[in-house]
């Protein structure tokens, strides 16, 4: 098997007690998959007994107890109880694996790193900082995790690939990551999905106009799943962040929206006096997205919605950076690793549409 792993993979290495938003303090459903949920059913003693009265099976899926510190088995020093009584021989596989983004395309694997955890955020900020490309390294060798798609159409895939090269080089040659060319190219080619016409190349595309942000369409995708009060406990920060946003715009936006997108604009403009070159950051945060998402389009060939989802979940995350340094005279890299940590953590629950 072909294994194409990116850069900042080879540099992760998990700062454990000293994280400063551990994976296990996050109050999430820890999915605990068959073999391992089996191995809990089977083991005989305390041990036994302590794995299965931490666990709850709903339907076909087995989890953790969550607890008011998240995984009951995150210990007082901010460290894994299971891993340090027994190694991962008594993990989940999704505990061995965060953050890494394994994806079994058949034809090829692609190794990245989710951006939901703090030192993966600051590798992705340094790199990006210091004009690093993200490139993969190519090995050969077995895979354990399980193919990712239903789809074995090589021809569409190699498509994709290219058509992926291609919006990355216009991201480095000028092109916002907000730009209409992109998404009249995701509809384009989705018409073509539909219509059996040739794929278009993203190239092929210039415009102008920017996906444009108001506070309306940012109520849309905030309160749609987003924001919940529950975010209190879940993630302090992101909810002091969202709660922000809520009083300062989107109350006041219903009485007068024209005043709030404004007050908005000016937001977002006095970005550039807190952080070194904003656009750049976005930029490559949306080519980031377009290396670990973009071939989700090999499965549902929905070249629109994964292209907005990117362009809404990128000016999203502008939003919260802003909303943090507002009353701050700078912020440095982890300060920006900690925001986007905590936001990439909810952000597949945006709905964007156009």
């Amino acid at each position: 098997m072909k294994i194409k792993r990116i850069s900042i993979l080879n540099e992760f290495k998990c700062i454990a007690k000293d994280c400063p938003a551990s994976c296990c303090r996050n109050i999430w459903e820890i999915p605990i998959d068959p073999d391992m949920y089996n191995k809990y059913c089977n083991e005989k003693g305390i041990w036994g007994l302590l794995l299965r009265c931490s666990t709850v099976k709903k339907e076909d899926m087995a989890t953790f107890r969550n607890t008011s510190r998240g995984c009951p088995f995150w210990g007082t020093d901010h460290l894994c109880s299971i891993q340090k009584k027994h190694g991962t021989s008594y993990m989940p596989q999704v505990c061995i694996e965060f953050p890494r983004q394994l994806y079994n395309l058949i034809f090829f694997c692609e190794e990245t790193l989710y951006l939901a955890c703090p030192e993966a955020a600051r590798l992705f900020l340094v790199s990006a900082a210091g004009d690093r490309p993200f490139e993969f390294t190519v090995t050969e060798g077995n895979v354990s995790y399980e193919v990712n798609t239903t789809n074995d159409d090589r021809e569409f895939l190699d498509y994709l690939l290219k058509a992926r090269d291609e919006l990355i080089r216009m991201l480095e040659n000028g092109i916002s990551f907000d730009s209409m060319a992109i998404l009249h190219y995701g509809l384009d080619a989705q018409n073509a999905c539909l219509g059996k016409t040739p794929l278009p190349s993203p190239q092929d595309y210039i415009s102008p106009e920017h996906y444009r942000m108001t506070c309306k369409k940012i109520d849309d995708w905030l309160f749609n799943d987003f924001y919940h009060p529950r975010l209190r406990t879940v993630s302090p920060l992101l909810y002091k962040l969202c709660r922000k946003y809520i009083l300062k715009f989107s109350r006041p936006g219903r009485r007068n929206p024209d005043a709030a997108d404004q007050k908005l604009a000016a937001l977002l403009e006095s970005l550039y006096e807190k952080i070194p070159d904003p656009d750049k950051l976005l930029n490559r945060y949306y080519e980031y997205y377009l290396l670990t998402n973009f071939l989700d389009i090999y499965e549902d060939y929905s070249f629109s919605k994964h292209l907005l989802f990117g362009i809404a979940k990128t000016h999203l995350l502008r939003l919260f950076i802003a909303l943090y340094a507002e009353d701050r005279e700078k912020i440095d890299i982890r300060e920006i690793a900690m925001v986007m940590t905590v936001y990439e953590r909810r952000a597949p629950l945006i709905k964007a549409t156009l």
